[in-house]
C-alpha cells in the first residue's frame, strides 16, 4: 500500500493550503482534472490496443489511473524502464501487477503527454 498523502497530517495541511492557493476557482480545477483524465484514458486505451496480449486492462478516474498486466512481473519491469527514461511511476495491485499513475493536479497537457509517451515506450521496450 502506497500513496503520497495516506495518513500524513502535515501532508493533509499542505495539500489543503495548496488547493486553496492554486485552485481558488474550483470549476476550473474540475474542468482541468477532467480534461487531463480524458487525456490519460485515451493514451492508456492506445497502449492497450497496441499491446493486447500483455495489457489486461486500464482503469481510473480524474488523475488516478492504473495499467494492469497479465504477467504479474511486467508492471515492475515497466516501472523500472520508465524510471530509466525519466518517468517515476509506482506499482500496485495485490501482486504488483498494475502500473499506477498519479500525476500532479498542476500538470500541463504537454507535460502529461510527454510522460504518457515515455510510459508507452517503456511498455513497448519491456515486451
Amino acid at each position: 500500500h502506497n500513496g503520497t498523502f495516506r495518513g500524513n497530517n502535515p501532508a493533509f495541511v499542505t495539500a489543503t493550503a495548496a488547493l486553496e492557493t492554486y485552485w481558488t476557482d474550483s470549476p476550473a480545477m474540475e474542468k482541468q482534472t477532467r480534461a487531463r483524465g480524458e487525456q490519460i484514458e485515451r493514451e492508456l486505451a492506445a497502449i492497450r490496443a497496441e499491446n493486447l496480449a500483455e495489457v489486461k486492462d486500464y482503469r481510473g478516474r480524474g488523475l488516478v489511473w492504473g495499467l494492469e498486466f497479465h504477467d504479474r512481473t511486467r508492471a515492475s519491469r515497466v516501472a523500472r524502464r520508465a524510471f530509466d527514461l525519466g518517468l517515476l511511476v509506482e506499482t500496485s495491485g495485490p501482486e504488483g501487477e498494475v502500473v499506477k499513475l498519479l500525476p500532479a493536479l498542476t500538470i500541463t497537457a504537454e507535460e502529461l503527454d510527454e510522460g504518457l509517451k515515455v510510459l508507452a515506450r517503456a511498455v513497448r521496450e519491456t515486451a
